[in-house]
C-alpha cells in the first residue's frame, strides 16, 4: 500500500505525489481516500478510493535509477517492428500508451525515431513520438533528479 509522501506514475497524469490519506465522504458513507497532487503545475488534486482496484491499477512507484537503468540496457538489442497497416500500427501504439510500460515506450520511442529518420514521419505518429518522450522525460527526469533536457542523452550514453 502506498504511504503519504510517496511519489507515484499515473496513468493520464504523470509524475504524483499522494499529500494524504483519510477518510473522506463524498456521498456514499465514509471511504479511505488517496489524495494524490500531480506535480504538473496547474493540475488539479485527485481522490482516489484506496480500496478501488481499477484506479490502483493505474498507479505504480516511480522507477529508481536502477530500474531505469535496467530499461535501457534491456532494450539495447530489440526493436519494435514497423507494422505496414496504418490503422493496426496506430492501434498498436495507442495500447503501449494506455499500458505506460516503461520499456514499451522506449522500444516505441526508438521506433518512431528511426522510421522519422529514414522516411520521416506522418503528423499523428510525429505527435505519438512527443507524447511518448514527454512521458519518458517526466518520469526519467524527476527519477534521476537532471533536466528532462538530458534526459534523450542520458538513454543514448547507457544504450
Amino acid at each position: 500500500m502506498y504511504q503519504k509522501g510517496d511519489y507515484i506514475s499515473y496513468s493520464g497524469h504523470g509524475i504524483c505525489r499522494i499529500a494524504d490519506i483519510r477518510d473522506m465522504d463524498f456521498g456514499n458513507g465514509k471511504q479511505e481516500y488517496l489524495v494524490v497532487e500531480p506535480m504538473a503545475s496547474g493540475s488539479a488534486t485527485i481522490y482516489l478510493p484506496a480500496d478501488n482496484p481499477k484506479a490502483l491499477s493505474r498507479m505504480r512507484p516511480v522507477l529508481t535509477k536502477e530500474e531505469i537503468d535496467a530499461i535501457i540496457y534491456s532494450v539495447r538489442d530489440d526493436q519494435m517492428p514497423w507494422v505496414p497497416d496504418r490503422k493496426l500500427r496506430l492501434a498498436q501504439f495507442q495500447q503501449i500508451l494506455s499500458r505506460r510500460d516503461t520499456r514499451e515506450l522506449l522500444l516505441l520511442a526508438s521506433c518512431l525515431h528511426k522510421r522519422k529518420t529514414e522516411k520521416g514521419l506522418p503528423t499523428s505518429e510525429l505527435d505519438m513520438l512527443h507524447k511518448v518522450e514527454g512521458m519518458i522525460e517526466q518520469e526519467f527526469a524527476f527519477a534521476l533528479n537532471m533536466e528532462t533536457g538530458n534526459i534523450g542523452q542520458y538513454i543514448r550514453e547507457h544504450l
